[in-house]
């Protein structure tokens, strides 16, 4: 595992999936996508070694050339804020943490819990769990929730995070709209009444992005050309006590009887929200995820609402196929039926790519860092 610390240098132009031209405004995507994060420790890897001419020349080269680079297990983890104020590491709450708004400290903070359907109840929902959160009121839930890494380790063990190890985005950054003009692509020239505005990410001061990484050679000093129009970002290895919080977070232990499934990072799926590995038994209506003699079965799931992702492919000068993506922190509550849940450190290290049918692990996607999962116990 190597852990760096990105600090950008000037504001950061992290443009989501939405398209936009004269006259629209162009949303910034923050936390960005893996691929941005990876993407950019690629590109570096491949200029130190002087290479970036031969995967612009022949784009077919860089599978061939990225692993060489940085090895075959090349790919990113996790990526978190590092926030120096309060000397705590930050990741995007999970789907079953819920933060009401309008309510005291003490019962701001609740977990959601599965619950049997009840008898009589029709719904589309396929699983025989229903998500449930438990409050004596309805109140509005807050937006851009964030669990401090040691609110995150509680949670995986079962226990309720603290109301002060939550906090929001806002904490981190703000955005600094940017107003533009399109340019023609053939004459580069401005295109008359095709303004546009788009939205700069600005770090608050003292907050560094924390990027986890399985690989090798992995630059660990310097500058890294990060996000839209090549913005520059310092790359170090992080601090000591950054690396030893973030050891073995979400790490799967043995005998488990029941687990959840948490996405570290965004899910593409071929089969939409269902994880790759699961499928329904035909006998029972049961979706059972199965690896080696192990087998457990999915008994709720809390997804959030999907993205979409796309980008631009550089070495081939077009767009990326969008695809549907399943949100960070998406929770899946699996109760084991056969076998030792030890086995589930191979997705752990891995992620949900061994569980891809045949011919559909996206090589470059894997790379990237997607489809990346933590495991907690579910009492």
């Amino acid at each position: 595992m190597t852990v760096l610390s990105l600090t950008p240098l000037d504001v950061l132009m992290l443009r989501g999936n939405r398209l936009f031209g004269g006259g629209v405004h162009g949303g910034a995507l923050m936390p960005p996508w893996p691929s941005v994060i990876s993407g950019a420790l690629i590109s570096r890897a491949l200029a130190d070694r002087n290479w970036i001419g031969r995967v612009t020349a022949k784009p077919q080269e860089a599978e061939e050339l990225i692993p060489q680079a940085l090895g075959d297990n090349f790919s990113l983890r996790s990526l978190w804020v590092w926030s120096g104020r309060d000397q705590r590491l930050w990741f995007p709450a999970p789907a079953d943490v819920v933060l009401l708004k309008g309510s005291t400290s003490e019962a701001s903070l609740q977990c959601i819990s599965p619950r049997k359907v009840p008898e009589g109840l029709l719904c589309s929902y396929p699983l025989e769990q229903l998500p449930v959160l438990d409050v004596k009121e309805r109140r509005k839930a807050a937006e851009s929730v964030w669990l401090d890494v040691e609110g995150w380790r509680r949670h995986l063990k079962g226990q309720p995070p603290e109301p002060s190890q939550v906090t929001s985005s806002a904490q981190f950054w703000s955005l600094n709209p940017r107003l533009g003009i399109a340019l023609d692509a053939e004459t580069r020239t401005v295109k008359t009444g095709a303004i546009y505005t788009t939205d700069a990410v600005s770090l608050k001061a003292d907050v560094h992005l924390i990027a986890v990484f399985s690989g090798e050679n992995i630059p660990r000093e310097g500058l890294l050309r990060l996000g839209g129009d090549g913005r520059a970002a310092e790359v170090r290895s992080a601090d000591e006590h950054i690396v030893m919080a973030l050891k073995d977070i979400g790490r799967p232990e043995a005998h488990w009887k029941a687990f959840r499934m948490i996405l570290a990072t965004p899910g593409l799926f071929p089969s939409g929200w269902l994880p790759p590995g699961v499928e329904k038994d035909e006998k029972d209506g049961q979706f059972r995820l199965r690896l080696h003699d192990f087998s457990a079965t999915l008994k709720a799931a809390a997804v959030s609402r999907y993205e979409t992702v796309s980008g631009w492919d550089l070495a081939h000068q077009r767009p990326k196929p969008a695809q549907k993506v399943i949100p960070v922190g998406s929770c899946y509550w699996f109760q084991v039926e056969e076998g030792n849940s030890d086995v589930l450190q191979q997705l752990y290290e891995k992620g949900l790519w061994p569980l891809m049918p045949d011919g559909r692990v996206d090589v470059r996607r894997k790379r990237e860092g997607w489809n990346q999962v933590w495991f907690g116990v579910w009492n």
